[in-house]
């Protein structure tokens, strides 16, 4: 059986993945909060579960997972989109309301552990670095885009980051909705704890739960501020069909962007 995880590779099975297929994946994530019905680490679980499944098909090795995430604090428009009255200082998913405080990273120390990790694939001779990352925020989106860029210029080989959440994957996006808690419903089921949430037909307020969909985020709230796709709505199924859906489209972003074709 051809092994996937970096960790497992001895000297020699390292040298043969730098010389074959010369692909790394390298799953980014967050420790956050994500309600009061999921454990905090589904960012990152979802980023190194979809870097396996899609190296068994791309070929090339996975490395450990990297437990961190930034994040800054929301502008005023955003805030009264979820709604807040825009005064407040909340940073990502840290609402006031919350029991507990996510692990967010300084975005200047992200972007340190980012440039130092790619260096070092880079120095011992990968062709292609993929940034798998699960986390959503702005900052960590954008930080990975240019550090990317930038090694790939440098290097002159390819080094890329892909959001391990797609559009039209089935089930509306958002943090801590329907499809994140469908996903680790599928790939954790005993992080997931859905009578943690009141029963239906009680509405779910983004600002009591921290759960906030992408459209509220993007183009603004329904009419009472509540969450629209609901993660007591989640099941199993959805999640192993929305993953599968994640990993075809990771597989086809690789592969066009593979140094080998």
């Amino acid at each position: 059986m051809k092994k996937l995880r970096f960790e497992t590779l001895t000297p020699a099975e390292l040298k043969q993945a730098v010389a074959g297929r010369s692909l790394v994946y390298q799953p980014v994530g967050s420790m956050e909060w994500h309600g009061p019905h999921m454990g905090m680490g589904m960012d990152t679980v979802n980023a190194y579960s979809t870097a396996l499944a899609a190296a068994e098909r791309t070929g090339g090795v996975v490395m450990p997972p990297l437990y961190i995430g930034t994040e800054t604090p929301r502008s005023p428009e955003t805030l009264r989109r979820v709604g807040f009255s825009g005064d407040e200082r909340v940073v990502g998913m840290d609402f006031p309301a919350n029991s507990v405080k996510s692990f967010y990273w300084p975005p200047e120390l992200f972007e340190r552990i980012v440039r130092q990790q790619t260096q070092m694939l880079l120095e011992m001779g990968f062709a292609q670095v993929v940034w798998l990352n699960g986390h959503g925020a702005d900052a960590q989106i954008e930080i990975l885009r240019r550090v990317c860029g930038e090694a790939s210029q440098a290097s002159g080989r390819c080094v890329m980051t892909i959001m391990a959440l797609f559009e039209g994957c089935g089930a509306g996006l958002g943090h801590a909705g329907l499809a994140e808690t469908a996903i680790f419903m599928h790939l954790c089921p005993e992080a997931v704890e859905l009578e943690r949430l009141p029963p239906k037909p009680e509405k779910l307020a983004n600002t009591r739960f921290a759960i906030v969909d992408n459209e509220t985020f993007q183009r603004g709230p329904n009419e009472d501020f509540t969450v629209r796709y609901d993660p007591r709505d989640a099941t199993a199924e959805l999640g192993r069909s929305i993953v599968e859906y994640t990993v075809a489209q990771c597989v086809r972003l690789v592969e066009d962007a593979s140094p080998l074709r």
